[in-house]
């Protein structure tokens, strides 16, 4: 693991970078501290139009994402300024490259690789048991249910890993098939200590059902972090 710099970028939002590697895949990661944003640092983006009435906040995740989406591009030997914005509110990359963007509290992660396939990775806080059975009626059915049930996990840790994979395996495949499917179309059917295995239950765009994917899985603290790379469909 190494520290690009105290600041990733010339302005006031303190922004350090750190670059790992992770299921053989170099990841950025900034640590962003929300409280020293301010709106004129939206400016280093070209579409900073778009973020105009978002809250801060999110103004403020958005900006961290794409500056480690920018780190990752230029690793990549990819054509790196920041990704813009798609028509489905996803990040546009170079053309001949691809990538994934991430963000939760303070902290904001990217990736990317060379096309074709494609790359997901997610970042979530653990949820508390409340949340977990409050939520899990649209995450899982009853048998990926008992599957996560058998593992050493708590339910709320496996729960929380559950989502993460399926929100990472959506953003490899997105820019394959090009429209929204549901945690549904994706099943669990394999856990272990660091890999979690999706199948599809139903035909994604041109990936068919009963597809499998691999993802990969951390744990950091309180937040569990998932990667898939995912084949070109054709």
């Amino acid at each position: 693991m190494t520290t690009a710099g105290r600041n990733a970028r010339p302005f006031p939002m303190q922004t350090p970078l750190t670059s790992l590697t992770f299921a053989g895949h170099p990841l950025w990661r900034v640590d962003f501290s929300p409280d020293t944003f301010t709106p004129a640092d939206l400016l280093w983006l070209p579409h900073h139009a778009m973020l105009a009435n978002a809250v801060a906040r999110r103004q403020a995740e958005h900006l961290a994402g794409r500056i480690a989406a920018v780190a990752a591009l230029k690793a990549a030997g990819a054509p790196f300024s920041p990704p813009g914005i798609g028509a489905h509110r996803e990040p546009r990359w170079p053309a001949g490259f691809t990538g994934s963007i991430t963000h939760t509290g303070h902290r904001a992660w990217a990736v990317v690789i060379a096309t074709p396939g494609g790359i997901g990775i997610d970042v979530e806080n653990l949820m508390d048991a409340q949340t977990a059975r409050e939520l899990a009626p649209g995450i899982i059915d009853t048998q990926e249910r008992a599957l996560l049930a058998r593992t050493p996990l708590p339910f709320a840790s496996a729960l929380t890993l559950a989502f993460s994979a399926k929100e990472s395996l959506f953003k490899a495949l997105f820019p394959q098939v090009g429209d929204w499917f549901g945690f549904e179309c994706a099943k669990v059917v394999a856990l272990d200590d660091h890999q979690l295995t999706l199948r599809l239950v139903c035909p994604v765009g041109p990936f068919a059902s009963g597809q499998c994917f691999t993802l990969h899985w951390r744990q950091e603290a309180q937040q569990i972090l998932t990667l898939v790379n995912a084949p070109g469909s054709g």
